[in-house]
């Protein structure tokens, strides 16, 4: 009975995860990875990119390379990694598989194109998608270059022949589209073959409803609203339109692991937003107690708002009504996270206000499962400075 039990609950897991009403340390626990440390290029002493902090080439941590101190050093899977100070250490700590050098920390160049281990000069480097490439460098060989003419068909030759070589499956880097694809993928290996279809045909009868085109485009005015924060405080748009462009984010709720994913994929870009002069705002139909909630949890500092009723949501052409083949299941937790029996949801959208009050950015997919990642977001602002 225990055994059957267990089995069961972990099936119910999976189909509440598929809807996105988990919480989060169920969704994306992982399973144990392949490590082959001794196949990565490391010293003699198993020290990492010649003593460079990993961090150092992040934004946060600068942003370009700067050398290790000793009294800052870790050893993680078997490396030995340098940092040029404590917040940086920490920072590795929290997320490790964000900041190791992607392909052992050989050159990414030479790994897709030759599926070969080349040295690296650690002052060339790139950092995309979220991940830490690293290239070599001489007189007459500027690989880094080479790469960055044909960058997303070099990386994805790379992460095969990394793999090919070493067993070992090339880390997600921090990308928000990896940490989201993983949880579809444990939700699917848990749920009967019946709920895995019919989630999938919840997603096209999302999309049925054409909410899609709906929604309002690029080029059209946005609709000012004033809508309240998670800590009580009135947040209205045209007011913040004053000091920059506004992203606006639309999110289910805080019991969406989905959702959560992408909020905290924004919080770590919050430095680089406010940088390019931007302010972000998350919007979702849940009560404001929901929303204190979702941003207490994750420790967001960006505005957190209760659009109840979805009415800004219907105002962006956003709103749409949940679809029947998962109407049931929602129903069991919907309508007290909204404090209404709408059955009502907005779609996964992202737009960008410009200071004169137009629509300068989209993304908008009826797929709950594809949100918009970071990288585009911020190409999308510094376009706009442009």
């Amino acid at each position: 009975m225990k055994t059957r039990k267990v089995g069961a609950t972990l099936v119910l897991g999976a189909i509440l995860t598929a809807a996105g009403a988990v919480p989060m340390a169920w969704a994306q626990a992982p399973a144990q990875p392949v490590w082959a440390v001794d196949q990565h290029n490391l010293e003699k002493d198993k020290l990492a990119i010649e003593g460079y902090d990993p961090v150092g080439y992040f934004p946060e941590g600068g942003g370009k390379p700067i050398k290790g101190d000793a009294k800052f050093e870790l050893t993680h899977r078997g490396a030995k990694y340098r940092f040029a100070n404590q917040q940086n250490l920490d920072a590795f700590k929290a997320d490790p598989d964000k900041y190791e050098p992607a392909h052992g920390g050989w050159c990414t160049y030479a790994m897709g194109e030759a599926g070969e281990k080349v040295e690296v000069d650690p002052k060339s480097f790139v950092v995309e998608n979220g991940r830490l490439f690293l290239f070599y460098k001489d007189l007459f060989n500027d690989t880094r270059a080479k790469y960055l003419k044909n960058s997303d068909a070099l990386r994805k030759k790379a992460d095969a022949n990394w793999q090919k070589t070493t067993g070992e499956k090339p880390r997600g880097g921090g990308t928000l589209k990896a940490k989201l694809d993983a949880v579809s993928a444990k939700a699917a290996e848990r749920m009967p073959p019946e709920q895995v279809k019919k989630f999938a045909e919840g997603v096209e009868q999302a999309k049925a409803t054409g909410v899609e085109s709906r929604a309002l485009q690029v080029g059209a005015a946005a609709p000012d609203f004033t809508l309240p924060e998670a800590k009580g405080k009135m947040v209205t748009l045209s007011t913040m339109l004053k000091d920059g462009p506004v992203v606006l984010t639309w999110y289910r709720g805080g019991w969406c692991p989905y959702c959560n994913l992408q909020l905290v994929a924004y919080q770590e870009k919050m430095a680089d937003f406010k940088a390019a002069g931007a302010q972000l705002v998350a919007i979702s139909p849940q009560v404001p107690d929901g929303s204190a909630s979702t941003a207490d949890k994750n420790k967001l500092e960006f505005s957190v708002v209760s659009d109840v009723g979805n009415t800004t949501a219907k105002a962006y052409g956003l709103a749409y009504k949940v679809p029947p083949a998962v109407e049931a299941m929602y129903k069991t937790f919907l309508p007290k996270a909204n404090g209404d029996e709408s059955m009502e949801l907005p779609v996964s959208a992202v737009y960008i206000v410009g200071r004169d009050g137009k629509i300068k950015w989209a993304k908008v997919d009826a797929d709950y499962r594809v949100r918009a990642e970071p990288e585009e977001i911020m190409a999308a602002l510094k376009e706009l400075k442009n």
